[in-house]
């Protein structure tokens, strides 16, 4: 089973087109900030396109929707999001937009990362390990703004690295990260 959770009018055929709002005609109408109506270890494939930043405004639902997500999927499951840049206009235009998410927002349930963590006494919150999730970051693509695309053609630069694109402005517009449900944790194994 493969579900596009909060799909708006986005539709994806093959999956499970899930939203709370009734306007869009989803598949289902479902409110992702309560228990989902799936049985543990069902899904195959979760997309969440520009709907993370909307959801959990206390922190607690936030942490209870991840944890709703991995109960869902099955080992090996994938979880494809695209959230807009936290340091985009964009982010901030949207006053439905409650929280930024980054690729290292997402990788802090990665129990092998908060195991390393701990171990170098690093100060990483260590969410996989607190909320018994182990769900990791496997490829994070960043989409530049059209501008910025042609800023960097204009002095000859082909790519802008990371630290460039979290130090400007509206330089990237977009994330799109692919994450990995690991079932037993591994941390577990």
């Amino acid at each position: 089973m493969k579900l596009n959770l909060g799909c708006g009018y986005n539709k994806v055929p093959g999956y499970i087109n899930v939203d709370n709002n009734p306007l869009c005609e989803p598949d289902l109408i479902i409110d992702l900030e309560s228990t989902l109506p799936w049985e543990d270890n069902s899904v195959d494939e979760i997309i969440l396109n520009h709907v993370l930043e909307h959801l959990g405004q206390n922190t607690k639902i936030y942490f209870k929707i991840w944890q709703e997500f991995y109960r869902i999927l099955k080992d090996g499951a994938k979880i494809m999001i695209a959230v807009p840049h936290h340091r985009h206009d964009n982010f901030f235009h949207d006053p439905t937009h409650v929280r930024a998410i980054t690729p290292a927002t997402i990788d802090m349930f990665n129990q092998l990362k908060n195991v390393d963590d701990i171990e170098a006494k690093n100060q990483t919150s260590t969410l996989g390990l607190q909320y018994g999730i182990d769900i990791a970051v496997l490829e994070t693509q960043y989409e530049l703004t059209a501008w910025y695309e042609k800023y960097l053609k204009d002095i000859g630069q082909k790519m802008l690295d990371l630290e460039d694109m979290n130090r400007y402005n509206n330089a990237c517009s977009q994330i799109n990260i692919i994450a990995r449900a690991y079932k037993p944790a591994r941390s577990q194994r």
